[in-house]
């Protein structure tokens, strides 16, 4: 566990605050009425932790078109950042429709947290709405994983889901940059996604590309990626049994891992095979 969790708070404390269902809407009521300022757009930055989740044209204009007939009726959440400059938490739609319709300075209010706390209310937020973005879910559970050893039970309770549904959505990482793109602007289906994480990559193009040509359903793109996980254990184990004759060992190849396991019949013949490795792989 990394030393910069949050000092003041326990992570059952932090779990119990974020599990809460309606802890943004609370959030929000407090900051329309907490004072807000007006910051520069060009002095706020997008979310560090989800910038890569790209927002559909659509989404994007109809926020800058609501802007730009309303004005903003919520301020954003921001934290100040080491360099001075400011971080969006609350309001990343908000502060790319106000990008597109022109504004040139946001009504912020400025929240005092760690980066711990900012994921947790990300987290909490792409939870609660409607059209919560899987890939935002997924980048979001993968950094409180690696930032500050969450356990995907932890994960589960923030996110109100099972331990299976937070593995299957954390593997969607795995997608081409492209696959995951086409996720984010609703061009490829969740069901697709996780259907395909389960491959090697160059099977995931494969059955990608195939997806675009036929308009694969998710049934279909699932029977798919069982023929070809079935086909890729046949070839395993059949190139497994070819390397095993021919160094005198027996070979397991599990699916979907790269590690190969040897068993000799003997110590002399595993040492056999290791002089030959060294004798022709050294540096």
């Amino acid at each position: 566990m990394k030393k910069d969790r949050i000092l003041s708070s326990t992570l059952s404390d932090l779990v119990g605050k974020y599990f809460q269902q309606d802890v943004i809407a609370e959030m929000e009521k407090r900051y329309q009425s907490a004072p807000a300022r007006l910051i520069p757009i060009t002095q706020i930055d997008d979310t560090e932790f989800v910038k890569e989740v790209v927002l559909p044209e659509a989404t994007i204009e109809y926020f800058a078109s609501g802007l730009r007939e309303r004005g903003f009726y919520n301020p954003l959440a921001v934290r100040k950042k080491a360099d001075g400059r400011y971080e969006i938490i609350l309001g990343r739609k908000r502060f790319f429709g106000a990008k597109r319709a022109g504004i040139l300075s946001l009504p912020c209010v400025i929240v005092d947290c760690s980066e711990e706390e900012e994921l947790l209310m990300l987290l909490a937020d792409t939870r609660d709405q409607r059209e919560g973005n899987v890939v935002e879910m997924a980048l979001l559970c993968e950094e409180l994983r690696k930032r500050y050893g969450y356990t995907q039970k932890t994960l589960a309770e923030l996110s109100h889901q099972s331990r299976c549904q937070i593995a299957n959505t954390v593997r969607i990482l795995r997608l081409p940059q492209e696959a995951i793109d086409k996720l984010c602007l609703g061009e490829l289906s969740y069901g697709h996604a996780k259907a395909i994480a389960s491959l090697p990559e160059p099977k995931m193009r494969e059955v990608l590309e195939r997806i675009e040509k036929e308009n694969l359903s998710v049934r279909e793109c699932e029977s798919l990626v069982r023929t070809i996980g079935k086909q890729g254990k046949e070839e395993g184990e059949s190139l497994g049994k070819r390397v095993g004759e021919s160094v005198g060992a027996e070979v397991s190849v599990r699916r979907g891992s790269p590690e190969v396991s040897l068993r000799f019949d003997s110590v002399e013949k595993r040492d056999e095979f290791l002089a030959y490795l060294e004798s022709n792989f050294k540096k």
